[in-house]
């Protein structure tokens, strides 16, 4: 008798942890933060010194069933609230075919900034790569895909430059790195931070900054501690802004995402992260 009563309570208090876990995890999911990030560089050119870049990734904001349109309003609100020059999107915009059509129409609410949005592909993305493509070129984005684009001001210039999804595409940081010099400033982006291992020191110190996704921050985490991830190196590449023999890369968390066909997120709170650049002498 007592053996079932510690089995009773046993059970009542996993369901009643497992239930506050499940509604904190629902709370989380909404609470997008602003991630802070000064790149100081003396690769930086005087008319880009105090420039800011919004980088937000993994939108993925649906299940077979709904879209979560609230979140979308969410993540367009709290960038168009930003200071920004530019604007970077990571990739992974929606899981479901289906759904394409919905998320770049409430994409257009998005403002564009001075110098214009950039956009690349993630591996979800190639569940209809032509849909998505045309998707992101009706906004007027800047789609990179193995190429680098330069914005320049005044005869200054500094560069965004990208390479194809890891999984789906077919990567190359050669073409992504043509014409740019190790003296020239280059934000590099790549959807999955395993790329970076990839890449040789030469291609990394032509990047003075490497921007990637795809991990959501584990989305479900051990209150904190990546448990898992879909990349090769988790621990090296998991969240955050990591340096490697001197190259720095940094992994967002992203702002949408999912899991169990549910909108949640456990102590991998998502993401809009803005970059300042600071030029030093």
């Amino acid at each position: 008798m007592l053996n079932r009563k510690i089995i009773l309570s046993t059970f009542i208090i996993l369901v009643v942890f497992f239930t506050i876990c499940l509604i904190y995890a629902h709370y989380e999911y909404t609470q997008l933060k602003i991630r802070t990030i000064e790149i100081i560089s003396k690769d930086i050119p005087e008319e880009f010194d105090g420039k800011r870049i919004v980088f937000a990734a993994d939108f993925q904001l649906d299940t077979y069933a709904r879209f979560n349109q609230k979140q979308l309003d969410r993540i367009i609100k709290l960038i168009n609230e930003q200071e920004k020059d530019i604007i970077i999107l990571g990739g992974d915009y929606t899981n479901w075919t289906g759904k394409i059509p919905r998320f770049y129409k409430g994409m257009e609410k998005l403002e564009k900034p001075e110098y214009g949005i950039y956009a690349v592909l993630g591996n979800h993305d190639y569940n209809s790569v032509e849909k998505n493509m045309a998707g992101l070129k009706s906004l007027g984005y800047k789609v990179l895909v193995n190429e680098n684009d330069k914005i320049t001001v005044n005869n200054q210039s500094i560069y965004i430059s990208a390479v194809d999804d890891l999984l789906k595409g077919k990567p190359d940081a050669k073409k992504a790195l043509n014409g740019i010099k190790k003296d020239d400033f280059n934000i590099f982006i790549t959807h999955n931070p395993d790329y970076f291992e990839e890449m040789t020191n030469e291609q990394k110190e032509r990047a003075d900054m490497t921007l990637a996704g795809h991990t959501h921050g584990g989305q479900i985490t051990l209150f904190g501690l990546i448990l898992h991830a879909e990349i090769k190196h988790p621990w090296k590449y998991g969240y955050g802004l990591k340096e490697y023999d001197g190259h720095k890369i940094y992994t967002t968390s992203g702002v949408g995402g999912g899991a169990f066909e549910m909108f949640i997120r456990f102590f991998a709170q998502p993401e809009i992260v803005v970059l300042k650049l600071k030029k030093i002498k």
